[in-house]
């Protein structure tokens, strides 16, 4: 047979994994974490049109509004499956994601197998792909998913060459690498496990070449200060990098709060059976588990250095391969002393991961007259007018403008990007803030938020009204008492 049984069995759960990650494509990219879902495929949208690779650009006000978080590989790849595939952008970025998970685990299979064996390396790899946290951003329109599973492929690829492979493989794992560190920095981690596991031995040719993985992400980061530093763009840019420097002050770690966040994204990325399948396998380590011991711990390390970030839950992916490597140990482990005790566990580890992971199939009910309201937007207001609205609408209707926020705090960041501040304070002050830059429409979708309420109340009362009723309030930024004036 050209396959093994064990080959056919990695496949299809490779083909599985992309997919369940494949249903509903066609779904409106406003689950998860919205507000990096929409400015990621801002980017692609615009690289599709030619905006330029060095020059990432969004939708959103002022002009032109540079996303230099990092290097836009990933929607580079999304709009090159657009073009190539003739998909519609959202969901060509949803099977980029897709595609990746299952790269990673391709990757996790490798290395997992040459260290523990075909059974717990099988038991890894479908832990990781059924991880709600796995599934969740494996769907989602945003560079997470990309880069863990190029780094994971990568790692794979140079344990490959070190344990006899050809040449070829080393240079595969240094593009995979260097790649996904250029997408993600913080994941720079995972060079301690390469550096003091992999490495076989450690030539000093071979740490110049793991230090050089570094090169791409920081030449990204050296083009981006010179072109914050010549003042190109926005100030939301230079806000993020302000608030990343924060970040690294770790004085989040020692927060009540970062706390919560680590144990209800513990129990929500993994599930609570695979929390304590995990930590039944990665108990003190034994022969073959270096590997994953010395991951784990550099990653938690990485993992307290971003305290301030763990609330966004997809920091956790990092965390992903080295979960899977305990779930599928532990598995095995009650696999060969009770079967009945692993065949359980592992069924209710897949239960759980599906019913936690439900929600990213279903659009959440503030986006579900999006594409309605997008309708109206393009039915009414002229291609080159700003409109006033949330990032999504402004994607959905294609449409260029100013992002609308709904409380005070971020109506004041808001402006703030423009250098200005609010003469008065809430989201009322920020639509005429905008009136006054030069957006001339006003546009939102349904809700029950009493904020958003409130604004639509002031709305109807002050701006001339086109649209208003269940699904969007469109609005043209002059007051009707003006317009009147204006006709005599």
């Amino acid at each position: 047979m050209w396959f093994s049984r064990e080959s056919l069995a990695v496949v299809g759960v490779l083909l599985l994994t992309v997919g369940i990650r494949a249903i509903k494509l066609d779904q409106p990219i406003v689950e998860n974490y919205v507000g990096r879902q929409i400015p990621t495929a801002m980017v692609a949208r615009n690289l599709a049109r030619g905006s330029g690779f060095l020059r990432p650009q969004l939708d959103t006000a002022p002009l032109p509004n540079l996303f230099l978080v990092e290097p836009p590989l990933y929607a580079l790849a999304a709009a090159s499956l657009q073009r190539r595939t003739g998909l519609p952008l959202e969901a060509s970025g949803r099977l980029v994601s897709a595609l990746a998970i299952a790269l990673g685990g391709w990757g996790l299979h490798g290395l997992a197998k040459r260290r523990l064996g075909g059974r717990p390396a099988l038991l890894a790899l479908a832990a990781f792909v059924i991880f709600p946290v796995t599934v969740r951003y494996g769907r989602s329109f945003q560079p997470d998913a990309l880069m863990i599973g190029l780094l994971v492929a990568g790692m794979r690829c140079w344990d490959d060459y070190e344990a006899g492979g050809r040449l070829f493989w080393l240079g595969l794992g240094v593009v995979l690498i260097a790649t996904g560190l250029a997408i993600k920095i913080v994941a720079a981690s995972i060079l301690i496990p390469l550096v003091t596991v992999i490495l076989r031995p450690r030539w000093s040719w071979k740490i110049a070449l793991v230090v050089s993985l570094m090169v791409p992400a920081l030449l990204w980061y050296w083009h981006a200060a010179s072109l914050l530093s010549a003042g190109a763009g926005s100030r939301a840019s230079a806000d993020n990098g302000a608030i990343w420097l924060r970040v690294l002050i770790p004085t989040a770690l020692f927060r009540p709060e970062t706390a919560v966040h680590v144990a209800r994204f513990l129990l929500r990325s993994f599930t609570p059976f695979g929390l304590a399948l995990a930590l039944l396998g990665l108990r003190p380590p034994r022969a073959g588990d270096r590997l994953w011991t010395v991951w784990g711990a550099s990653t938690l390390a990485a993992l307290a250095a971003l305290a301030g970030k763990l609330h966004h839950e997809y920091y956790w992916l990092m965390f992903a391969p080295v979960m899977a490597v305990g779930v599928g140990k532990g598995l095995d482990h009650l696999i060969v002393r009770r079967r009945a005790f692993g065949e359980i566990a592992g069924a209710g580890l897949l239960g759980l991961a599906l019913i936690q992971s439900w929600s990213t199939w279903k659009t959440p009910v503030e986006w579900s007259s999006l594409a309605e309201a997008a309708r109206a937007i393009q039915a009414n207001v002229p291609q080159a007018a700003w409109v006033a609205a949330p990032e999504a609408l402004l994607f959905a209707s294609d449409r260029r403008g100013c992002r609308m926020e709904f409380t005070a705090s971020a109506a004041k960041r808001a402006a703030g990007e423009w250098g200005d501040v609010l003469d008065s304070e809430g989201p009322l002050a920020l639509v005429e803030f905008y009136r006054i830059q030069g957006a001339r429409y006003v546009a939102d979708v349904s809700t029950d938020d009493p904020n958003r309420l409130a604004l639509h109340e002031a709305i109807r009362r002050r701006y001339k009204v086109l649209v208003d009723r269940p699904g969007i309030l469109l609005a043209v930024l002059i007051d009707p008492q003006d317009e009147l004036d204006g006709t005599r």
